[in-house]
């Protein structure tokens, strides 16, 4: 089972796409592998494997600081957000359907809201952002009517980084009914803090973003929350959703969760250094980059950016060919090359189809970052045949951002 960094020969620079497989979510996967009992039977073996699964879900609990119920294991992510989303609403009042979100959320998340929307189940607001992609906590508010009775808010925006006020938000709607939900696939693992301060009603994570297996994902529902399947009816996670859950799938993800909680208070501050110094290697080395993620209340290590009248995947394409991995932005846009609803609604549209994100994660390094910026230069070059694009510094000496990157 391939596991560990990538090869030496190339620079991956897209963990919030998804991160490598880490080799103790490899190892859990295969020691849970011997539990082969479907977990709904009634035999020993059957039972071997519920009782697997069931400490599986409490160590979920526990690294969470949840309960033990609230932990309900789905396919992927993008489920979890539709289970969340879907259900919450379908088990509301029919005069609580107003729905409040922002124009910023992952697309499994807009979507399936449009989507309630124009099935007439419910009436949904979109409120604005500001220049940095994050929502004032009095506009949300003042958004909120008798009838709102789900606000979906992601708690860290998977594109420019910026993390959002939810820990406000939910502690400004104490005793009102609303449900919060918040997508969270972003944030746990590398400010795992703000997840457990946000105390939103329903969450959302994502393992493989923790360098665990894809093909799982995690909804986190607190007890008082109800839930109405929109999926096939079936017996499995608490009736929510039908199919035999996989030991394997929910074994590398909680290995890869406790991995990525021992590790984040010590490598968040390094990703958050090297992000920062990124930044200020484009800012002095590039002359006309236009830096889209927040320098504050941001993902560490994250940053986007573009260039005037280039195209994010021309850029990308290019950084690849010489063995340098970064993204056009959400994974599931930019195989299509669709433009950045993001960018759009931070007041960027002339960038939306020209941001470049890069993403840093637990194998990169300054050396990286280095190469990334001096390969960076050396694609600019080709695509606009000239060099005045770069800030000037010595003028007897070619720009280097290498003295930038030498951490202690």
């Amino acid at each position: 089972m391939p596991q560990g960094p990538p090869p030496a020969d190339r620079v991956y620079l897209d963990y919030s796409a998804t991160a490598p497989l880490r080799p103790e979510a490899a190892g859990a996967m295969t020691e849970a592998l011997a539990f082969f009992g479907n977990p709904s039977s009634n035999h020993s073996f059957g039972r071997e494997a519920r009782n697997h699964l069931t400490r599986l879900r409490r160590e979920t609990a526990d690294l969470l600081q949840v309960e033990r119920d609230a932990v309900i294991f789905t396919g992927n992510a993008s489920e979890a957000n539709l289970l969340g989303l879907v259900g919450a609403v379908r088990a509301l009042p029919p005069d609580r359907r107003h729905v409040l979100t922002t124009p910023i959320e992952h697309p499994s998340v807009l979507n399936t809201l449009q989507g309630l929307q124009a099935a007439a189940e419910i009436e949904l607001t979109q409120v604005g952002v500001d220049s940095h992609g994050r929502v004032a906590v009095d506009r949300v508010l003042q958004g909120v009517r008798k009838s709102t009775g789900l606000i979906s808010i992601m708690l860290a925006n998977n594109e420019i980084g910026t993390l959002e006020p939810v820990a406000e938000i939910v502690s400004a709607l104490l005793g009102t009914g609303v449900v919060v939900h918040s997508d969270a696939s972003q944030a746990v693992g590398k400010t795992s803090r703000a997840f457990s301060e946000a105390g939103a009603h329903l969450s959302t994570l994502c393992p493989h973003k923790l360098g665990g297996p894809k093909g799982i994902g995690i909804l986190i529902r607190r007890p008082s929350v109800p839930l109405q399947s929109p999926l096939t009816i079936g017996r499995q996670e608490h009736g929510l959703r039908g199919g035999t859950e996989s030991l394997a799938l929910a074994a590398g993800a909680v290995a890869a969760l406790r991995v990525a909680l021992d590790e984040e208070p010590a490598e968040s501050p390094r990703l958050e250094r090297l992000g920062a110094q990124l930044r200020g290697a484009l800012r002095a080395g590039f002359e006309e980059v236009k830096l889209h993620s927040p320098e504050r209340a941001c993902l560490p290590g994250l940053v986007n950016f573009s260039f005037p009248g280039l195209e994010g995947q021309w850029l990308v394409t290019a950084l690849d060919q010489r063995g340098i991995a970064v993204s056009h932005g959400a994974a599931c846009s930019s195989l299509a090359s669709i433009p950045s609803h993001v960018l759009m609604a931070i007041g960027a549209s002339e960038s939306a189809a020209g941001a470049v994100r890069v993403s840093l994660g637990r194998y990169s390094t300054a050396e990286h970052v280095s190469r990334f910026l001096s390969e960076l230069r050396e694609v600019l070059v080709e695509i606009r045949g000239t060099k005045f694009f770069f800030r000037s510094q010595d003028s007897t000496k070619p720009y280097s951002p290498d003295p930038l990157f030498r951490i202690s």
